[in-house]
């Protein structure tokens, strides 16, 4: 392998990217040479494999693990002490204090919405379409003051079309 830094590093780099097949050749005694350079030669990479393949070849027994023996008994207990706190009448006023604040706060905004529309309707006659925003904004070309600056580009504008025609 490269004894420069950067292909140190990538000597590394590709040990520790194969490190099974890595530890699976030097058990099987087929290690590559340039392989077996570069772990003689670089102490953490040769730590590294070392420390891996005690691991890789006897795994840590798992622990059995078992619950207290108390364990069934009181999750039995807290399961029936649940159940009979929700039967009977505790569980209708559950039940009904679930419901009630979203159909509370229905019926208030439906309410305002009643209560708005009405109040918009009281003594106001409806209006005609020509009292609306387009009505009034095309009016409002026919009333433009002599002399304005709006005068200017209007009648200017217009008087260019009509030379045009």
């Amino acid at each position: 392998m490269n004894k420069s830094a950067s292909g140190r590093n990538k000597a590394c780099a590709l040990i520790r990217s194969h490190l099974i097949s890595v530890i699976e050749e030097n058990t099987a005694g087929a290690l590559s040479p340039d392989i077996q350079e570069h772990l003689d030669s670089c102490v953490e990479c040769a730590f590294f494999v070392k420390r891996f393949s005690r691991g890789w070849e006897s795994p840590a027994v798992p622990v059995d693990i078992q619950p207290r023996p108390s364990f069934f008994p009181d999750l039995i207990r807290r399961i029936d002490a649940d159940e009979e706190l929700s039967s009977g009448p505790k569980t209708i006023r559950t039940l009904a204090w679930r419901i009630l604040p979203p159909a509370a706060v229905a019926a208030l905004f439906l309410g305002g919405i009643l209560a708005g529309y009405e109040m918009g309707k009281a003594g106001k006659p409806l209006s005609s379409p020509e009292e609306f925003f387009a009505g009034r904004f095309v009016d409002s070309f026919e009333n433009i003051p002599k002399g304005s600056a709006a005068d200017f580009y209007v009648n200017r504008q217009n008087s260019m079309k009509e030379d045009l025609e």
